[in-house]
């Protein structure tokens, strides 16, 4: 039985119109430094932190410099914070690993987009479990994040997957850390639609012997938030 506080809009069937959710709002504090400004165009010029979707609450999203790189949801002043370093460790790493691959610039942007767009939603699964009413915790909120995000930004998809399993083995970005992790949330991510995103599979970010099962992990876990569509503007 679906939980029956769970309000968020998470169906990967429906169209949503394009319009950003009244709930949530985006600031981006002055940087201070050349490094921070360059994370901040990132965050802006990529457009992820934005949604399609109907949040139980006003939520307000704010990048800016920290003491420490970091991503982190307060449910108490309902706020998502994005801190401008932990963007540059993410840049920065991505661009060493792309350098060693001899990608072009085009994918090295496209794995950065995918990044930034799971530390947006892994966050919003962090509002979006205490919002519901829910105990809190990073399993939880990546569940709620690839649900969300299949939902809210699908082109992004593909990316987010590859992304997440390129950062896994590296120390010091957050919850984007972890093989076990990466992997259940590129499980779920293709489970959602695994022909539309059959290149989840193909690329090995879910484990081959694992990936038949997807679609009834995506299932399970769809069945346990809640199935209510809710479209935003309705």
């Amino acid at each position: 039985m679906p939980h029956p506080v769970i309000a968020l809009v998470l169906s990967v069937t429906s169209t949503l119109v394009t319009a950003p959710a009244p709930e949530l709002s985006v600031r981006y504090e002055q940087p201070g430094s050349r490094g921070a400004e360059e994370a901040r165009r990132l965050l802006k010029d990529s457009g992820v932190l934005k949604t399609r979707l109907r949040l139980p609450e006003r939520v307000e999203v704010v990048a800016r410099d920290c003491d420490e790189p970091a991503a982190r949801w307060n449910h108490d002043k309902r706020r998502i914070t994005l801190c401008y370093s932990l963007v540059g460790t993410v840049r920065d790493t991505i661009k060493g690993i792309s350098e060693t691959e001899e990608t072009g610039e085009h994918a090295e942007e496209h794995r950065m987009d995918g990044a930034l767009s799971v530390l947006f939603h892994h966050q919003l699964g962090h509002a979006l479990t205490t919002l519901n009413g829910l105990p809190d915790s990073d399993a939880q909120a990546d569940q709620f994040a690839a649900l969300a995000l299949a939902a809210d930004a699908p082109k992004r998809v593909v990316a987010a997957a590859e992304a997440r399993h390129l950062l896994a083995g590296h120390a010091g970005i957050g919850h984007l850390s972890g093989m076990e992790e990466s992997a259940t949330f590129a499980c779920l991510l293709y489970g959602t639609d695994p022909a539309r995103y059959d290149r989840i599979a193909k690329g090995g970010w879910v484990p081959p012997e694992r990936a038949p099962s997807c679609a009834g992990e995506y299932a399970k876990v769809k069945s346990a938030i809640g199935d209510k569509v809710v479209k935003v503007g309705t």
